[in-house]
């Protein structure tokens, strides 16, 4: 069992931490969604080819791939529908859908001239019609088409399909989502692939995003205390102050720990979904944790939008909750 990334993984964790750090600073990171010139140059990069599978014209990344990029993107504090998007809906796309499905979602998805999503759904289905609903969907306002993963089943629904309305809703982050309902709304089945396993793939995705957003909002605070002073002194001197960081980077450490086990089982071992389970389970309640811990070492400036660690910890509330919050994933773990 190697945790070490190869030459290939450390070059892609490189140049996609490069990419992000020339076009956010401190400043403006996580003030709203990647610009879509932004994201067509990461395709530029071939990013999402190395990503999806070879049906996509792509070189088959695994979860340790998934793992470096998601956690590069959560370190910029970056909005992106890398997750429901790109590893999700056009894995599974991919993986489940013909030429023409590939053609016609996939490739323009890699390039940011479609957005697709993903819909955990409960809906029962009449031959090729849904009818049913989906809360809090990632990514649907904008969506041309989307994923939509029910029971033992998984199906393709255009964004205009008859039937289809989505209500759309603002989240903690600034980003958007859909109130989903299908009436007898035409899918298209995807006879190939599996939703647990395309869910834990997302979930993978966002666990690793809130492991970077945990490094970036914990070198803030260190660097913060080192500087603000009270009573003549850095606050960063104060034992309490100091036993409170202490916790901050057992937790970060731990997190990352469960992130590295659940990326190196392949997806297709019979392991994965589960290992993805407890890493949800513990990462996303560190995660908001320490966030909340960085916006109150940070005083009152640290709920504003002055300072990143304020949109950090709504980053960071959204992730820990979307396609299944931590006490979530241990009820499904005790299943």
């Amino acid at each position: 069992m190697n945790i070490t990334p190869s030459e290939e993984q450390v070059l892609l964790r490189d140049t996609v931490g490069r990419f992000l750090a020339d076009r956010t600073d401190s400043a403006t990171a996580g003030e709203g969604p990647i610009l879509q010139d932004d994201w067509r140059a990461l395709d530029e990069l071939g990013l999402f080819g190395f990503l999806l599978p070879e049906a996509a014209g792509g070189l088959g990344g695994g979860p340790q791939d998934v793992m470096i990029v998601a956690e590069e993107f959560g370190r910029a504090l970056a909005i992106t529908p890398l997750a429901e998007g790109i590893v999700g809906a056009a894995d599974a796309i991919a993986r489940g859908g013909d030429a023409a499905a590939i053609e016609t979602w996939v490739a323009p998805a890699m390039t940011g001239d479609h957005v697709l999503a993903v819909a955990v759904a409960d809906v029962s289905n009449d031959g090729p019609r849904l009818t049913g609903r989906a809360d809090f969907v990632l990514s649907a306002v904008d969506a041309a088409a989307l994923v939509v993963i029910g029971d033992g089943a998984t199906w393709l629904v255009e964004r205009d399909a008859e039937g289809l309305s989505i209500d759309p809703v603002r989240l903690i982050d600034g980003s958007a989502a859909g109130m989903m309902r299908f009436d007898g709304t035409p899918a298209l089945a995807l006879t190939q692939g599996d939703g647990d396993t395309t869910l834990a793939m997302i979930r993978l995705c966002h666990v690793a995003e809130l492991v970077g957003a945990m490094s970036t909002l914990y070198e803030q605070t260190v660097e913060y205390v080192r500087q603000r002073q009270q009573f003549g002194v850095a606050i960063g001197t104060f034992q309490v102050v100091q036993h409170k960081l202490a916790r901050m980077f057992v937790a970060l450490e731990q997190a990352r720990s469960l992130m590295l086990k659940a990326a190196i089982v392949d997806r297709d071992d019979a392991g994965f979904v589960r290992g993805v389970l407890g890493a949800k389970a513990y990462v996303a309640d560190a995660a908001q944790r320490l966030a909340e811990e960085a916006v109150h070492l940070h005083g009152g400036m640290g709920v504003t939008d002055e300072l990143p660690v304020g949109r950090g910890l709504r980053r960071v509330i959204l992730l820990a909750r979307v396609f299944g919050s931590a006490s979530e994933a241990r009820v499904a773990l005790a299943a």
